[in-house]
């Protein structure tokens, strides 16, 4: 009889402790159940993906349908070619996991036969990437390793993932289960669960692994070039206007440059870049409230801005003025095709509107291009003309190829991007 009466004691106090809270915090303030709910849905749809990892939180699942036994994505794009494959690996989160980078330098490589292992991971963090890196990728042997740093890679990212079957937040160290019914009846389990769980995107903890990222670049360098290899980094902006951006993420930017400084690797800054895309009202975003991730035609953007970089130096560079054009006006490119192919003639070649510059030309556009002359040094300088039909927010390319005399050719430049905008404001 005092068991039943202490447990329905226990049990009255609960729930009066459950009413109490929720008057002051209704259910969800911390992360809604709608939210766990996706989050179990994802972790079970992607449990052939990621899977929880003691060491470092999550980790692909090596072997299955989305990861090779070398950790890349099946889908890395091959180029085929001439001569030895040149081979690339590239580390780093989602972004870098999507393609968004990738892709379209793949389809700006012109050096012959290539394989572009794409390493991505969702939310990993460049200490994260450094261990997959020893534990998968160093065993392909690359000629190059390109890492993608984000402006939220100082910090640690949480996973919803499964564990012994479970759906569990997933951090480094830090795990912690969740039973989404519970979550969504009990504003008591709720609060229980973020108690044990810290958010290391807040502000506050925004920049906490610092050193440890530091560490882990001054390692895969050491190691990238006892390899004989090149290490190159890519620096990647918050998508937003330089002046909507929060304290937090510039100081995180801050110590990102210091840091590449202080570590003397290579890198290109894709700030710029965005900057003039959002000046002219453009999209950057694939997803309106999620500040990390670019759309297609950003992503082609940056990766044309990091090609000389992660690619290496064109045989024929082609420079525009400006890479967002106004409707109704011209893009305005110099062109130095070297003082081998001076006197001859240089087409400007369109490439069709997508995300992604197509590799092949068309011969029939090739010979309808606009022609120019080449001067004694092998440069001349050009306008092109907004191709007919484009509208706000389009995205064409276009590529300038050397013809001799019979009309052959002879040399061609990376693709260039030309983005469309109503106005420059």
């Amino acid at each position: 009889m005092r068991i039943a009466l202490a447990l329905a004691s226990v049990g009255m106090t609960a729930l009066l402790a459950e009413f109490a809270v929720r008057a002051v915090m209704p259910a969800g303030r911390l992360l809604s159940p709608t939210a766990i709910e996706v989050f179990a849905e994802r972790a079970a749809r992607e449990s052939t993906m990621i899977s929880a990892d003691d060491e470092l939180g999550h980790a692909p699942v090596l072997g299955g349908p989305w990861y090779d036994e070398r950790g890349a994505l099946r889908t890395s794009p091959r180029i085929d070619g001439e001569g030895a494959e040149t081979q690339f690996v590239f580390l780093g989160d989602s972004v870098t996991r999507r393609g968004s980078l990738v892709n379209p330098l793949a389809a700006m490589w012109d050096g012959g036969k290539a394989t572009f292992w794409n390493a991505g991971v969702e939310s990993w963090n460049p200490v994260q990437e450094v261990a997959g890196w020893f534990r998968s990728q160093r065993a392909i042997a690359p000629q190059r390793v390109v890492l993608t740093l984000h402006n939220n890679d100082l910090t640690e990212s949480t996973v919803a993932c499964l564990r012994d079957g479970k759906l569990t937040l997933c951090n480094p160290g830090s795990f912690v289960p969740i039973d989404p019914v519970a979550y969504r009846r009990s504003i008591l389990y709720e609060l229980f669960v973020h108690f044990r769980h810290a958010d290391r995107l807040r502000p506050e903890h925004y920049t906490f692994r610092e050193r440890e990222v530091e560490r882990a670049l001054q390692r895969l360098r050491d190691d990238v070039a006892r390899g004989g290899a090149e290490l190159s980094i890519v620096l990647l902006p918050i998508f937003a206007k330089s002046n909507a951006w929060q304290e937090h993420e510039r100081r995180a930017r801050e110590r990102e440059l210091a840091m590449l400084a202080s570590l003397r690797i290579p890198f290109v800054d894709l700030q710029p870049v965005c900057d003039e895309i959002t000046s002219a009202g453009l999209p950057v975003r694939v997803v309106e409230t999620d500040p990390y991730h670019p759309d297609d035609a950003c992503g082609a953007m940056l990766a044309y801005a990091a090609a000389d970089l992660v690619l290496g130096p064109p045989t024929m560079r082609v420079v525009a003025e400006s890479l967002v054009v106004a409707l109704g006006d011209t893009q305005r490119i110099a062109i130095d095709a070297s003082m081998a192919h001076r006197g001859l003639d240089v087409a400007l070649v369109p490439c069709g509107n997508d995300a992604l510059p197509q590799r092949e030309l068309d011969a029939k556009a090739i010979a309808s291009a606009v022609r120019f002359r080449l001067d004694d040094e092998g440069r001349a300088n050009a306008t092109l003309a907004i191709p007919e039909g484009m509208q706000h927010g389009d995205l064409c390319w276009h590529r300038a190829v050397v013809l001799d005399a019979s009309g052959a050719i002879v040399a061609r430049s990376r693709p260039v991007p030309m983005r469309i905008a109503a106005s420059l404001r």
